[in-house]
């Protein structure tokens, strides 16, 4: 046979093999479509809709196909004249990672209801562990799963390799993947926003989703504008350009008028509910899940416009407590934490016991660190409860995840009555309707759901009863912590405000702004009436509220504010309400402005029940663009430079005795043993405050630390510790120190880096506050 011949026989015998290796590509696409399905009903139980969704899945899937084969042609060309052997490990590798890569996929969106995008980039890897622990996975299933899926993959291709395809069918395959090509794109370009989290192919989906990111330029905030950031609040006197959230605050009572006169300071306890949606409080798919919620919210001041800030539970905390900007990934999980005020800090400086209660581990979202650098009195989480409650262990790995609602508020209480019992704020995070969404006497409460679910909405509630066992469970602990909360003698000196940190994502939302609309809920004994506000407020707007209402009850409070909110009634011919969300990836691109929403650079009209539709108006498209962009970048700024407001405002706020501060942005090098952070400086003998930050950074073998020291006149040293810090990472400390035990009543204070080694040492961006209290007494307002 010449030369000719036998390429032509090559040529045909390749058009042959990847046409066989199309076969084995579109069976693998149907087996992962098949597992899905299977996994989804398995676990949800069947549903009508859920099925029809796979089914215009795996068609989109057989469309979309066609791209990555195409592609996966081209390099199979340039490597054809390989051994067949050698092109067949090649092809059974590549099939073997695409197994590898979908498996943990589909357990993710098993999991969480929602497919896989940039999350591995946009949370830590505690937060990423944190994850897959409470997810309650089964490795053994999932090594299994994989066996078995690898061992079909293999057994056809190698059914395959007995096949003798002829020419007709070698030419319908390649005429199919062709044709399915430009399908394919004209598909995509009409519907592709139509497709459902259950028809969306999960692994193409993060594979875009990453590929998005990657080009994405995201880390820098582009040319700042002061003013036309102001220019968003019109009803604010702000007073620093440098500080440009700072602003005059004159608290008038707007709610006084509803509340009968507490006879001392009133107690405010707040009740954050994990995964809490307005809906959850109202008739929800033919039946009312929350029956005690809804019954509260009719004897209470009740907003039906509220919306978290964020999408998860990252943004809550300090935006209740503090109306605070969210940096670059939620406000409590930067680097650095900046100098802000909070109701914390406000309310211990005017002598309230500070208390914080999780069922879970403070750790998560670094709510203990943001708790601890306002000089929270108690942070009470998973690790202190009494060996009377049955903690919740999950997986095979038996991870500890916490305590359960009802356990949480009996816990809590139990501690509560130990304390002293002056004012107090107190606040509550639950978490048992939130993953692996544990819960006791679940036959109860099964038996409880099936008996609320309507024929209509059968489907849905076996789908999602997971979930909504769980609701049902948080309800009853609510109303039980409530009736245990009437036994104590503060009961009628306590305002109670309730809301939750986002809606549950695992069920279905209506909308992407409905993935915000959370409930708030106002309630005391003292209440002279309930009432519904309609306006639309934010958790920004909390604080200031709470201050206003505590106006005439307490000695100092702020004359200036940078809370991000204004209050729950505050209304303004010219101010239009605007609010910046950030999603699940830490992306700032939705916002409401008036009755106008802005997400994902697409504009809808909102109405009064909160349903959206899209609009074409450049005009005010384009503002609302400038705005965001506006909010976004002071947002980065001011949390990046540490430009919330400046330490002298700070210690005026908070009515504190500034001893020392000091800031330097330069970078100055160094390699002697000692560089002083803070001079030796004369201090008062009484409880202390110190914060530093700075960044350090190491050439060579180091072995340096960072050093305080208290001596007396006499140049004695009472007190000495020292602390490691990060190398070549910020390095961000908060110490309470202690009164030392002297008969002196004036000592001296110094901190600096014990260089050991002599190093060579880069240090930067030094900001420094050392401080204490003044006595109640020396409160002014002014």
């Amino acid at each position: 046979m010449n030369s000719k011949g036998m390429n032509r026989n090559s040529y045909k015998l390749a058009l042959e093999n990847y046409a066989k290796a199309i076969f084995s590509i579109y069976s693998l696409v149907f087996i992962f479509r098949l597992i899905e399905s299977i996994l989804i009903f398995y676990n949800y139980g069947f549903s009508k809709e859920i099925l029809f969704s796979e089914l215009i899945g795996i068609g989109y899937d057989f469309m979309g196909v066609s791209l990555p084969i195409i592609i996966y042609f081209i390099l199979y060309s340039l490597v054809s004249k390989a051994k067949a052997q050698t092109l067949q490990i090649v092809h059974i590798g590549i099939l073997f990672i695409t197994v590898l890569v979908f498996l943990p996929i589909i357990q993710y969106f098993l999991y969480q209801l929602e497919p896989l995008d940039v999350f591995l980039y946009k949370h830590s890897i505690d937060e990423v562990l944190f994850t897959i622990k409470t997810a309650g996975l089964n490795f053994i299933s999932i090594f299994i799963s994989l066996t078995a899926v690898l061992s079909l993959i293999a057994l056809i291709v190698w059914r395959l390799n007995k096949i003798k395809l002829g020419p007709t069918a070698i030419k319908v395959t390649y005429s199919v993947v062709l044709i399915s090509l430009p399908l394919f794109f004209a598909v995509h370009s009409l519907w592709r926003n139509k497709l459902d989290k259950f028809s969306v192919n999960k692994p193409a989906y993060f594979i875009s989703k990453t590929v998005k990111y990657m080009l994405k330029n995201d880390t820098e905030y582009q040319t700042i504008s002061i003013n036309d950031f102001q220019r968003l609040y019109p009803d604010k006197t702000f007073i620093d350009e440098e500080y440009p959230l700072v602003y005059e605050k004159d608290r008038n009572d707007e709610l006084g008028e509803f509340f009968n006169e507490f006879e001392v300071s009133p107690n405010i306890v707040i009740l954050i509910v994990e995964g809490l949606s307005d809906d959850f409080i109202h008739e929800y798919k033919g039946a009312v899940l929350m029956p005690f919620l809804n019954e509260l919210k009719n004897k209470s001041l009740y907003w039906n416009h509220c919306f978290t800030l964020g999408e998860r539970s990252f943004a809550v905390v300090p935006c209740i407590l503090g109306g605070l900007p969210y940096g670059d990934k939620g406000f409590t999980l930067q680097e650095r934490l900046p100098r802000h005020l909070s109701l914390v800090s406000i309310l211990k400086s005017n002598d309230y016991y500070t208390s914080f209660f999780y069922g879970q581990g403070a750790w998560f979202h670094q709510k203990d660190r943001f708790f601890r650098h306002n000089n929270i009195d108690l942070i009470f989480d998973n690790k202190k409860f009494s060996e009377d409650f049955d903690k919740i262990i999950v997986g095979k790995n038996d991870f500890f995840w916490g305590y359960n609602d009802k356990d949480l508020f009996n816990q809590s209480l139990r501690t509560i009555d130990t304390l002293n019992q002056a004012k107090r704020l107190d606040v509550f995070f639950t978490g048992t309707s939130h993953a692996p969404f544990v819960i006791s006497d679940e036959d109860y409460y099964t038996n409880k759901l099936e008996g609320y679910a309507k024929l209509e909405y059968q489907d849905f509630y076996n789908t999602y009863s997971k979930y909504l066992k769980t609701v049902l469970f948080v309800d009853d602990a609510l109303e039980d912590f409530f009736s245990e909360y009437k036994k104590r003698q503060n009961y009628e000196n306590t305002i109670f405000i309730i809301t939750g940190d986002h809606p549950m994502t695992e069920v279905p939302i209506e909308n992407s702004l409905k993935r915000y609309h959370v409930p708030l809920i106002m309630f005391s004994e003292k209440l002279k009436e309930n009432r519904v506000f309609s306006n639309f407020v934010s958790h920004h707007d909390i604080p200031e509220t709470i201050l206003s209402i505590l106006q005439d009850y307490i000695p100092y409070n702020p004359a200036l504010s940078t809370s991000l909110g204004t209050q729950l009634l505050s209304q303004s011919g010219k101010q239009t309400k605007s609010m910046a969300f950030m999603n699940t990836n830490r992306e700032v691109i939705d916002f409401l402005w008036g009755d106008y929403y802005l997400s994902e650079q697409k504009l809808y009209k909102v109405d009064s029940t909160l349903c959206i539709k899209e609009v074409m108006n450049d005009s005010i498209k384009n503002e609302m663009t400038n705005k965001l962009e506006t909010f976004r970048n002071i947002n980065r700024y001011v949390c990046r430079n540490n430009k919330i407001i400046s330490s002298d405002m700070y210690c005026k706020a908070l009515n504190l005795q500034k001893i020392y501060a000091y800031q330097n942005t330069e970078a100055i090098e160094a390699s002697s043993e000692y560089f002083s952070i803070i001079e030796k400086t004369k201090v008062p003998n009484k409880d202390m405050t110190l914060d530093i930050n700075l960044n350090i950074k190491t050439r060579g073998d180091s072995d340096a630390s960072i050093v305080y020291q208290i001596t007396n006149s006499k140049d004695s040293t009472l007190l000495w510790k020292n602390f490691g810090f990060n190398k070549d990472k910020i390095t961000q400390v908060h110490i309470q120190i202690d009164q030392v035990p002297s008969v002196d009543s004036i000592l001296y204070f110094k901190s600096y880096i014990w260089n050991r080694l002599n190093s060579n040492l880069t240090v930067s961006d030094i900001d420094v506050l050392l401080r204490t209290s003044k006595p109640i007494s020396q409160n002014n307002a002014d």
